[in-house]
């Protein structure tokens, strides 16, 4: 049983990197954000080929789950990590995206006081 659980998440771990590279190459995916999912795919591909050696070591230890419900918690973890990361990006993202609406608040509002005294000034030379 364990093996097949192996093959089967080793298989998901190459489609689910084959499926990030080529996101990249078509510029749907930004290498910022690809890396942290490259990373997450080789992980899992790594506990899926020596799942004894990391998790009986570490997680089965520390733990005391076995190797489906290890293999469970790491995938939690990761995209906990993963989410947490979006959080902070999304967190800054729309503080730039409030700056920039006050910057084209304020450059709109020079732009019309300008517009209304060249046009109040009666000079019309087109």
């Amino acid at each position: 049983m364990l093996i097949k659980i192996q093959i089967i998440i080793g298989l998901l771990s190459i489609v689910f990197l084959l499926i990030t590279f080529e996101l990249i190459r078509k510029n749907r995916l930004r290498e910022e954000y690809a890396i942290l999912w490259l990373f997450t795919g080789i992980a899992i591909f790594i506990f899926s080929l020596w799942p004894k050696f990391f998790l009986s070591q570490f997680f089965i230890r520390i733990t005391g789950l076995y190797y489906l419900s290890a293999v469970v918690m790491i995938a939690f973890v990761f995209l906990l990590l993963i989410v947490f990361h979006f959080s902070v990006v999304i967190s800054r993202l729309t503080e730039q995206n409030k700056d920039l609406t006050q910057r084209h608040a304020m450059l709109e509002l020079e732009f019309n006081e300008f517009k209304k005294r060249y046009l109040s000034t009666g000079d019309r030379s087109s």
